[in-house]
């Protein structure tokens, strides 16, 4: 069947749809801004397509362009592809090894086409290393990903792996007795060729686009759960997910602790060093918090130099061990500007859900009593709030 395809016709149509494709992930790469990996697949499409467009008119055209150039052409097509996944994932671009997969690829066709004449050997060498170049990029991509970026991997790294197979075989063809000794212009390995060729690139095509989409769909939605300077949770995002964290916890009876911080005197901190420096004493507030957490403990910023803590699993004496073990923390670690020290310290409230219950708004405003009684005691310590009727007393 492949054999009675007509092969003029099949040119045409990769024409076309080399058009298409570079041209869509021109526009995109275009609109992507700095997002990186679009040039270099735009590129890399382009190089493939068109090596391969000479490589198929061998008749028409001097063997040393669509045979030597051609697949010195594809293997650097996928090479810059290559280089365009690892730009995308902001790995390193080692940018020589596709351009000397590509020198070695042409130089070892030269050989073999103007020196020993062997079209299995043209057959099997070229086979080997496109499929060694579709296999790097389908390394690069069939990795662990965080949803839905995952998808969109798994879909281009298995197109690109199906690729690998698929020259594969034809090298492995190429060391049968069945394989021609000299190229013919109307076999089916010519049209399995070209039709591999065309689902290839729409399907690499369609997968890189899908790639930068969900990319930059998980961008905005971090962004709208983020408070932008501190990358901790936002007010809103902190609501949401406590209220999912006390909901299952409540089924299952597990405590749940929530801590209120805020910065002492950090107006100050602005009024003598400015906003810049209160800005970045913020963050290493925020990165001394962290390192006393866990990986199910959330932190949001509640406001201004406020944040709030939620420790699931932990009673409130667990709870006050390490709200003060972030206080000494923040203490001992001073921030450092042009030389000098930036002291800080750091108030605490502490509120359970055994006292409390499981509603966020009674354990934030039980938290919240208790971190205005630590200010009301002279700050830079930790206090527990008590049962509901104590501290209606207070």
């Amino acid at each position: 069947m492949l054999g009675q395809l007509d092969l003029a016709s099949l040119g045409v149509a990769l024409s076309l749809v080399t058009l298409s494709m570079t041209l869509l992930l021109s526009i995109a790469a275009w609109h992507a801004g700095s997002d990186k990996g679009l040039r270099h697949w735009a590129v890399g499409n382009f190089a493939l397509m068109i090596g391969l467009l000479l490589n198929v008119n061998q008749d028409l055209i001097h063997h040393s362009i669509s045979i030597v150039l051609a697949n010195g052409l594809m293997t650097l097509g996928l090479g810059v592809t290559w280089l365009g996944i690892r730009a995308f994932k902001g790995t390193s671009q080692p940018q020589a090894w596709p351009i000397a997969a590509a020198l070695l690829m042409m130089t070892s066709l030269w050989l073999l086409r103007f020196q020993m004449d062997s079209f299995p050997a043209r057959l099997g060498v070229a086979s080997i290393v496109l499929a060694s170049m579709s296999l790097l990029c389908a390394r690069e991509l069939l990795i662990p990903a965080e949803q839905p970026l995952r998808t969109a991997y798994w879909l281009t790294g298995g197109i690109a792996l199906l690729c690998a197979a698929g020259l594969s075989v034809r090298a492995a063809f190429s060391l049968s007795p069945l394989a021609p000794i000299t190229a013919l212009s109307d076999s089916p390995l010519q049209s399995a060729t070209l039709l591999g060729a065309m689902v290839a690139q729409i399907g690499l095509a369609s997968g890189f686009i899908l790639m930068t989409h969900y990319r930059a769909t998980m961008a905005l939605h971090r962004l709208s759960e983020r408070d932008a300077l501190t990358d901790t949770l936002n007010r809103r995002s902190l609501l949401r997910q406590a209220t999912g964290v006390l909901t299952k916890a409540s089924e299952f009876d597990i405590p749940v602790t929530l801590i209120m911080m805020d910065a002492d005197h950090f107006k100050r901190i602005n009024d003598n060093f400015g906003h810049q420096t209160g800005d970045a004493v913020l963050c290493h507030m925020v990165s001394r918090i962290r390192q006393h957490l866990r990986t199910d403990d959330l932190l949001g910023r509640f406001g201004g130099e406020e944040f709030i803590l939620v420790l699931p699993g932990l009673d409130t004496d667990s709870a006050a061990q390490v709200a003060e073990r972030i206080r000494l923390g923040l203490c001992s670690q001073p921030w450092q500007t042009g030389g000098y020290p930036v002291n800080l310290s750091i108030s605490l409230g502490v509120a359970c859900s055994d006292q409390q219950g499981y509603n966020f708004d009674l354990l934030l405003g039980a938290a919240d009593r208790a971190l205005y009684q630590a200010k009301a005691l002279g700050r830079n310590r930790v206090e527990l709030a008590g049962a509901p009727e104590n501290d209606r007393k207070d």
